[in-house]
């Protein structure tokens, strides 16, 4: 479906996630585990003893408080519902676990626990305690979001409406407190036993208020904790994961299009105080401003490299045209061909998934492809010619090219004078004999011609092929000339825009070969959806 406005989307409250649109939205968890330290104590003290804890957990807005306590009933849920395959990302498990976390005590704990997660609705305090009285779970957990707010301390303080605004109208929010305290010190000695309160608010200075009037009346009962937010190189990376699971465009082409004000605004959201919501804006402002601030040409994205292996130059070419596909450059002659695509390769090859189609224009903002394919005449020759064979040698050059937005037409067309005179040399080789028994043997061994060709492209190019990638080992091209390095702002030294665009550079190339013999390449889109999804989740993941 095309898209009406250039808008970055994004969950503006934690509520959104429940929306279809923010299915691929993943909570990470690392920044919450120091924060599990308390909550576990507190948690395995109530379940042992059968008496009652308060959590007070403020946080500022935007560092995920809702989303905590969304995360926690939600990753309970899934516990109690059976086996977890990532015990590991289920907060509830993290929390609850032990140390050093076993899933079958969270999951124990899970069974004999009843969680709540409490809403303002009048009543709810009654309501609450109607549950208590007549549950019989070993242990209860009360999630209080935004626990400041009216409809929570009113009932707890048991107050009237008019009341309770005559008081707060008078600033006489310590009496409130002091009545709020007294009732959960009651409520925890008698129908609220074996319960744990996680109350979670961004308004600190209530809070701690709150805690004092709690030690007054029972010491220990309450203990008041931050709601952290992560360091910079994770918030970033939430942001960038995120960005890239929910949208059409990557995290780096939202940076890239902003000007040098954007891109300072986004390092100085990233490295200081502010929430998520704050960092998802500062990337929207650049991926808005790219109309008008951007200087200077596009930047040059990573490149992935597909070589086809015994295709001639003309089939590719025709499937190219069937498709479409529309080369930034092209260089094509008998025996090898060379086509760039900067722009709309891989959205090209599906109109009917919606989701394909976006994880494939996330692929193409961030990754250039360039198709190489040698004729069966330059694969046998690059197979078996001889180790220092000057043509072998060009070959593997042609495939490890990095072509530039930059390059200069000179450069070009001397790049174009080599590239002819290689065509015509692999022309005038004399394949004879072995050329037709190469080619014989080579279509005849199907899915497993590549096990005859590895180890010598692995020779030509000096390295094994198949290595993971140091950033996801899952993601394995046959050869890496350049690691992938996430786009990260956070990494600059200073704010200054050539120091913020050194560290946010696409230099990443990789490598993919493929044998595709059937008429017309039948079967080739295929393989290139496959190879779009592996590498829109390395976006996706890293």
């Amino acid at each position: 479906m095309r898209e009406l406005y250039q808008l970055l989307l994004f969950p503006e409250r934690a509520e959104f996630l429940e929306q279809n649109r923010f299915d691929g939205y993943r909570v990470h968890l690392e920044h919450w585990r120091e924060l599990s330290v308390e909550f576990r104590r507190a948690f395995e003290a109530v379940y042992a003893r059968k008496s009652a804890a308060i959590l007070l957990v403020h946080g500022q807005q935007g560092t995920g408080k809702t989303l905590f306590a969304r995360t926690v009933e939600d990753d309970f849920k899934e516990v109690v519902r059976g086996p977890v395959s990532n015990p590991d990302e289920n907060l509830w498990l993290v929390l609850a676990g032990g140390v050093p976390m076993d899933p079958s005590v969270g999951a124990q704990a899970a069974q004999t626990t009843a969680l709540r997660r409490v809403t303002p609705a009048s009543g709810w305090l009654a309501n609450e305690r109607a549950f208590a009285s007549g549950d019989t779970h070993e242990m209860r957990v009360f999630l209080v979001d935004d626990a400041h707010r009216d409809g929570f301390v009113r009932e707890w303080a048991e107050l009237t409406q008019g009341e309770y605004m005559r008081l707060k109208a008078d600033n006489q929010s310590e009496t409130v407190l002091e009545s709020v305290a007294q009732r959960l010190v009651e409520d925890c000695r008698g129908d609220f036993q074996r319960s744990l309160f996680v109350l979670l608010s961004n308004n600190t200075e209530l809070l701690e208020k709150l805690h004092s009037e709690l030690e007054r009346w029972h010491a220990g009962l309450s203990r008041i904790l931050q709601l952290p937010l992560p360091d910079p190189a994770l918030k970033e990376k939430i942001v960038r994961t995120n960005t890239n699971r929910l949208n059409r465009r990557s995290y780096w082409y939202c940076l890239d299009r902003g000007g040098p004000s954007e891109k300072r605004q986004a390092f100085r959201t990233l490295q200081g105080e502010g929430g998520f919501l704050d960092a998802f804006n500062a990337i929207d402002r650049a991926l808005g401003s790219s109309s008008s601030s951007r200087p200077g040409r596009p930047a040059n994205k990573n490149l992935l490299t597909l070589v086809t292996l015994g295709s001639d130059p003309l089939t590719v070419h025709s499937y190219i045209t069937d498709l479409e596909l529309q080369p930034d450059d092209e260089d094509r002659g008998e025996h090898v061909g060379a086509w760039l695509f900067r722009q709309q390769w891989a959205s090209a090859l599906s109109a009917d998934d919606d989701a394909y189609a976006r994880r494939a224009e996330l692929l193409e903002s961030e990754f250039t492809l360039r198709w190489v394919t040698l004729d069966m005449k330059a694969t046998w020759w690059l197979i078996n010619g001889p180790d220092d064979d000057p043509i072998c040698d060009r070959l593997v050059h042609l495939m490890r090219m990095l072509p530039s937005i930059g390059d200069t037409r000179p450069a070009k067309k001397s790049a174009q004078q080599a590239f002819a005179k290689l065509d015509a040399d692999v022309g005038a080789l004399a394949g004879g004999e072995a050329l037709s028994d190469f080619e014989t043997q080579f279509r005849d061994a199907g899915r497993n011609r590549s096990v005859g060709y590895e180890a010598q492209l692995a020779r030509r190019f000096g390295q094994p092929l198949s290595r993971g990638l140091v950033q996801l080992a899952s993601v394995r091209p046959d050869i890496i000339l350049e690691e992938y390095e996430p786009c990260a702002v956070t990494n600059a030294n200073s704010d200054e825009a050539k120091a913020i665009e050194q560290v946010i550079r696409r230099a990443c190339h990789v490598i993919e070969f493929t044998a595709h013999l059937q008429p017309d390449l039948r079967g080739l889109d295929g393989y290139l959806r496959d190879k779009v999804k592996v590498y829109a989740t390395l976006l996706e993941s890293v």
